[in-house]
């Protein structure tokens, strides 16, 4: 359980949502790249690469945060840690014409080893706020034309067609002009 909005936002426009972070006192962590099998993290923009798309922005003063390792890899272990927000932006693939979502996420506590559950600190509540606004900014509320195929009914095995607001930046409405899709 947590706070989630999901959204479809290009690699430029989450850059500008990670500088918000950053801002905001936000330490970023990226998911593991590297050939060595260490995460990267920074204070800087620079953290943020266009081939990798998850994140973490984390609050120090919200408390510590629970590195992992799997298969000589490190992970950041977002079950528990009330620390995190997990972040990332849309995969924009060419060949395929299709646009993946992503989301900004925190969690809403975790149980520890005792059974306590330990909620999310308020700090961590108000940044998440603030960077989930701050991100309909980016993606504004956008009515979009979805289809699927129906399994039931008198139109059944037709494609139907629907209308549906989703968080959709200008960049992806734009790639949806040329015959992009949204996916989730």
């Amino acid at each position: 359980m947590g706070k989630q909005i999901n959204y479809w936002m290009d690699y430029n426009d989450f850059v500008v949502l990670a500088q918000k972070a950053l801002e905001m006192g936000c330490v970023i962590y990226r998911r593991c790249a590297e050939k060595d099998g260490r995460l990267a993290f920074g204070r800087d923009i620079s953290v943020v690469a266009p081939e990798v798309y998850g994140y973490w922005f984390y609050l120090p003063q919200a408390g510590e945060i629970v590195i992992g390792t799997r298969g000589g890899r490190e992970y950041v272990d977002v079950f528990d840690n009330t620390a995190l927000i997990e972040a990332g932006f849309s995969c924009v693939d060419a060949e395929t014409k299709k646009i993946s979502r992503s989301r900004l996420w925190c969690s809403t506590g975790f149980y520890d080893k005792d059974g306590e559950f330990i909620k999310r600190p308020e700090e961590l509540t108000r940044v998440y706020n603030t960077l989930a606004r701050f991100a309909k900014k980016l993606a504004p509320y956008t009515e979009v034309t979805r289809s699927y195929v129906s399994r039931w009914g008198d139109n059944c095995g037709e494609t139907v067609e629907y209308r549906k607001k989703e968080y959709v930046s200008q960049s992806c409405i734009d790639k949806m002009a040329e015959g992009y899709e949204l996916v989730t």
